[in-house]
């Protein structure tokens, strides 16, 4: 089990990940399906250079993942259900308040 300190380094890096609208936009275009970097490119009309670079920071949070087809490479949204940032089942067997409320990184003991 992750200490305290490293669930809070992920969410820090999730964070991270979305705090840019052009990183958000990209998220929100991902959801359409998979699409390559010449074609997020056309969507949001920036230069392949920042479109990259914001896909390797998206990568790094673990919201995006790749697929290689020969030269090119495609990206989707990774399976966020599958993201530690507090599943509801995850928090409810915690026994935690924040079930209701956000991640069960974020709730902290009332001890």
């Amino acid at each position: 089990m992750a200490s305290r300190i490293e669930r809070f380094e992920e969410l820090a890096r999730v964070f991270h990940s979305l705090g840019d609208k052009t990183r958000l936009s990209i998220m929100m275009l991902l959801t359409e399906g998979e699409m390559n970097v010449t074609t997020l490119c056309n969507k949001l009309k920036l230069p392949q250079s920042s479109v990259s670079h914001h896909l390797s920071l998206l990568r790094i949070g673990g919201l995006v993942k790749t697929r290689r087809d020969g030269k090119q490479i495609f990206y989707s949204q990774a399976d966020l259900s599958k993201h530690r940032l507090g599943r509801k089942s995850e928090l409810s067997a915690a026994g935690s308040n924040a079930a209701k409320f956000g991640p069960a990184e974020l709730a902290f003991p009332t001890k």
